[in-house]
């Protein structure tokens, strides 16, 4: 059955607006249309969804208060990547920037807490795997179209590598922490997810100046794997190269130490503060402020100096820390 189109002067009719105003829409992503040999098509669906949503942003309270209109950008995103409605979505964030909203607020205050929720209510049992795939695919999609937008001029600060340990399958969060340390002027080295130990060694080769190794762990199905990791890395680069570790399957400072990495970092701002402190030259870093004010009461890390600092092997200390870990 073929699907029926409306020309975009239709459209405004149908929405009682100036054909300039439901341009306007089209552009901003309110309003879903496809444009084919220069003409632009919506289908009479694509109206339905943006009268409803229309209605539904009336019905709703007016407040002046910043937090909640940011919880209504966040309802609106997580409905639209419910249903699909990737144009939806896309005018969510347009417009969440249009307000005045920043680019990195945007995916930590928005887009981050939409995808959280969807993932919660997969979890529990509420949505499909399928939905939750589509929402993960439309999300993908938007921080490609993002992407663009985080790029900060001036001297840079650091190369940082991260990428997803093997049976990592969740490579979103990485491509929008790299984005945000673009933001904050560090050249980023994405491996994606899913990465073997001895690729992280490879790509860290590479690099001539690196900063810091962030290795993402959102479930416990990759937490071997990045065992694997740290441990690889460590017998093979620098100890003067912090290797971080996060995600939701790293519970804080204490497990990313059992894991053998130097610090933990909670979530996207974690990273960047802990990086911060690294290339200011901190001769300690609080894994405490890296959590983003964690009630650990684990101790202050020292870094570690790098071999021809401490006039030893610092590798080979690790690799004996290692051996001496199995054996026990």
């Amino acid at each position: 059955m073929s699907t029926e189109f409306l020309t975009l002067e239709k459209a405004a009719e149908r929405l009682g607006v100036h054909y300039m105003t439901a341009y306007r829409y089209v552009r901003q992503g309110k309003l879903s249309a496809t444009r084919v040999k220069g003409v632009w098509q919506v289908t009479p669906q694509a109206i339905d969804g943006f009268r409803q949503r229309l209605n539904e942003r009336k019905e709703r309270p007016r407040t002046g208060d910043d937090s909640r209109r940011t919880g209504d950008y966040v309802n609106e995103l997580h409905a639209c990547l419910v249903n699909a409605d990737a144009g939806g979505a896309w005018g969510v964030l347009q417009r969440a920037i249009d307000a005045g909203g920043e680019i990195g607020t945007v995916y930590l205050e928005i887009l981050a807490p939409a995808m959280a929720r969807i993932g919660e209510e997969w979890s529990r049992g509420e949505i499909d795997i399928a939905i939750e795939h589509q929402a993960t695919a439309i999300a993908t999609r938007l921080v490609g179209q993002m992407s663009p937008r985080f790029v900060r001029r001036g001297r840079r600060r650091g190369e940082v590598l991260i990428g997803g340990p093997s049976g990592e399958r969740h490579a979103l969060a990485l491509a929008m922490l790299g984005d945000l340390l673009r933001l904050e002027g560090y050249d980023v080295f994405d491996l994606g997810a899913d990465t073997p130990a001895n690729s992280f060694v490879h790509a860290a080769s590479k690099i001539n100046d690196l900063t810091a190794v962030g290795v993402s762990v959102t479930t416990t199905d990759s937490v071997e794997g990045a065992i694997d990791v740290v441990r690889t890395l460590r017998r093979a680069i620098s100890d003067d190269v912090p290797v971080v570790l996060g995600g939701s399957a790293i519970s804080g400072p204490d497990h990313a130490r059992e894991i053998g990495a130097d610090f933990y970092a909670n979530g996207a701002r974690g990273f960047i503060e802990l990086l911060d402190s690294i290339t200011r030259g901190s001769s300690t870093v609080d894994d405490e402020m890296a959590a983003e004010s964690s009630k650990s009461n684990a101790p202050k890390t020292t870094r570690k100096k790098a071999p021809s600092e401490s006039g030893g092997n610092g590798a080979q200390s690790r690799r004996q820390s290692d051996a001496d870990a199995s054996n026990n």
